[in-house]
């Protein structure tokens, strides 16, 4: 997520954008029902009157949505964190309000599917309410599975990571410990801005908890991921010359390519830890990574993930699906440009043989279907 002193406020949009080419499985199915109900006209009969409004209540309740990019565009989604859980993916998103006019979300939401080509919408799964202590900015989450139990980390008021705890992916949740995970006004090394919580589960079963704007810490969670085990520490981000990356203080933009802005996520491949992160907020910045050999760094910046996407605010996440990887991020198209309503895309990933990031360029037809299971 990026501050309001961080970018302009771009000029916003009425709502979603009227006459999209893309045509959503469920307007597909609306439109597929309609004409078969059309056999009915001008049939006035209770019983046809009934069967016909069943339909289309049923058919506007429906959760599914159209694999090209955006995943959704009924409604405003960020932030993703895409995760595995059985035979699904996951993606955890905060939520833009459809009329905002700055980054005022008060709840999380979920998609997940299992082939790429077909979405289910989950709804809210948490809001700012389930959190007694919180008041606003239901910014972006993460979730991850341990201890037969699934694990939000949630970041609110630009000054708090809570934790909500569910039996399922989609919850419900609840608050886990009744107060902050992280709370920079009791903990000073959390920074100014402990936002964007994101967690690696290491082989081990070790947990880290990566979070920060401007500023990238990582803290060790205990076994029960409801306290920390260590303090909290800096991230050392070096250079492609293995030289300490300047971090860019209040008010400032990151140093391009390599400086670091927010939305950190680690992940793991063939033995080396890929720390993903947004290079700031300039017109041309993205995702980019650094690749080191221990979870807590330090981390040699290596390149982009991706090419920039239309947003002010580059955030997103890897993963790994069914043999093949994926980078989640989000722009602002749908909504004409207006960077607090945006709606989260997905792209595949590859590696070349020497274990870097084959750069994404941002596509509109997004990954291909996987095969059925």
């Amino acid at each position: 997520m990026a501050r309001d002193q961080l970018g302009p406020r771009y000029p916003g949009a009425s709502g979603i954008k009227r006459g999209s080419t893309k045509v959503t499985a469920r307007a597909n199915a609306m439109k597929s029902r309609t004409n078969s109900l059309n056999r009915c006209r001008p049939c006035l009969d209770p019983l046809c009157l009934w069967r016909n409004l069943v339909v289309i209540v049923v058919l506007l309740g429906s959760t599914f949505a159209k694999a090209d990019n955006p995943i959704v565009e009924n409604i405003f989604t960020a932030d993703p964190s895409a995760r595995v859980f059985g035979d699904r993916l996951y993606v955890y998103t905060s939520h833009d309000q459809p009329d905002a006019t700055y980054w005022d979300m008060t709840d999380w939401r979920l998609l997940s599917t299992a082939d790429m080509a077909t979405w289910k919408d989950h709804g809210s799964i948490f809001s700012l309410k389930g959190f007694a202590w919180a008041t606003r900015w239901a910014w972006a989450p993460d979730c991850v599975y341990a201890n037969a139990k699934y694990y939000l980390f949630l970041p609110v008021d630009r000054s708090k990571i809570g934790v909500a705890v569910g039996n399922t992916p989609e919850g419900p949740f609840k608050d886990a410990i009744g107060k902050p995970l992280i709370d920079n006004a009791l903990m000073p090394a959390a920074g100014a801005e402990p936002i964007d919580p994101a967690v690696l589960i290491d082989d081990d079963g070790a947990s880290y908890l990566y979070f920060g704007c401007r500023a990238p810490k990582v803290v060790k969670l205990d076994s029960l991921m409801t306290k920390l085990a260590g303090a909290i520490q800096d991230i050392s981000l070096l250079d492609s010359d293995g030289n300490p990356i300047v971090r860019a203080q209040p008010d400032e933009q990151p140093v391009l390519p390599q400086g670091y802005g927010e939305a950190p996520f680690t992940f793991k491949r063939n033995g080396k830890y890929y720390f993903v992160y947004s290079n700031g907020w300039a017109p041309t910045s993205t995702q980019v990574y650094g690749i080191g050999d221990s979870p807590i760094g330090p981390f040699k910046y290596t390149g982009k993930v991706m090419e920039h996407a239309a947003s002010v605010t580059q955030h997103g996440s890897v993963v790994e699906f069914h043999g093949k990887w994926y980078v989640f991020y989000h722009t602002s198209e749908l909504s004409n440009g207006n960077s607090f309503r945006r709606s989260v895309c997905v792209d595949e990933l590859t590696f070349g043989g020497d274990g870097k990031i084959n750069v994404v360029t941002p596509t509109k037809a997004g990954p291909a279907p996987l095969p059925a299971r």
